[in-house]
């Protein structure tokens, strides 16, 4: 114990160098910390960025069935694909803004896709077909609401 207390008291020799050792070392693992959590957010990030690009493809698949649907007549495919698409845009994936003009979108979205299965249910081809355009234009309209929201303004 007492050559500890002669180590830590002296100011010169051993004991400036055991403090610059740890000094040193700490510095070492703070900057590999940094490191790691950098490669950690950028890894969550890419992560993320899979899992929105995966549920866009599925969006995308959804939209083509009811494409497919309206092409060929088949009311249960629009029907499926306009309930598809309803029930993706509820999903956690799909919030992409927390704000109210995105929420009103999205409920505006929903109200087009029950417009277009009520459309399909009645076996209303016509309307079927203006309901999709509906749906499409709020896809539009959503999708630059968002470029514009995440692109810095000048």
């Amino acid at each position: 114990m007492r050559s500890f207390s002669r180590a830590t008291t002296r100011t010169s020799g051993s004991a400036i160098e055991f403090g610059g050792r740890w000094v040193m070392t700490a510095a070492v693992v703070a900057v590999a910390a940094g490191f790691a959590v950098s490669r950690l957010t950028a890894a969550d990030s890419a992560v993320q960025t899979d899992q929105v690009a995966s549920f866009m493809r599925a969006k995308l698949a959804h939209s083509q069935n009811v494409l497919e649907g309206l092409a060929v007549e088949d009311f249960d495919l629009i029907d499926k694909g306009a309930q598809q698409l309803s029930l993706a845009s509820e999903d956690a994936s799909w919030q992409v803004l927390q704000t109210e003009d995105y929420a009103r979108q999205s409920a505006d979205f929903r109200r087009s896709c029950d417009s277009l299965r009520k459309a399909a249910k009645a076996k209303n081809l016509d309307g079927a077909a203006l309901a999709w355009m509906e749906v499409t234009m709020k896809c539009v309209q959503c999708h630059k609401y968002v470029r514009d929201e995440r692109v810095p303004r000048n």
